[in-house]
């Protein structure tokens, strides 16, 4: 459970605890009450360590799930329009495939 107040890393004044609501992806992805400190006297905002991590598991557990296809003797990935738009990918241009293990495979675009 968070603490309602602590010291505030900036200058030791208490600090209380908030939440907002994060939009990313340009709202495609939003992650509601994530738990911040904002100090009383210097105004400062700041997160704790470990609200930090949370914060990165919920934005790593984000995924989208594409069926294999068929295109000629080759195999395909589509990739949804709002990941095109969000990269700004164009037809035509190269990704790169990294295996990372048997289980998982990066993309690079560049």
């Amino acid at each position: 459970m968070e603490t309602e107040k602590i010291d505030c890393v900036f200058c030791s004044e208490t600090a209380e605890l908030k939440y907002e609501t994060i939009e990313l992806l340009d709202g495609k992805v939003v992650l509601k009450q994530q738990p911040y400190y904002k100090c009383k006297k210097c105004g400062k905002e700041f997160v704790t360590s470990r609200q930090m991590k949370e914060t990165e598991k919920q934005i790593n557990s984000f995924s989208v799930s594409r069926p294999i296809v068929s295109t000629g003797r080759s195999l395909a990935i589509t990739i949804p329009t709002d990941l095109v738009k969000f990269y700004k990918l164009k037809k035509g241009e190269n990704v790169q495939l990294i295996p990372e293990s048997r289980h998982m495979l990066k993309v690079k675009f560049f």
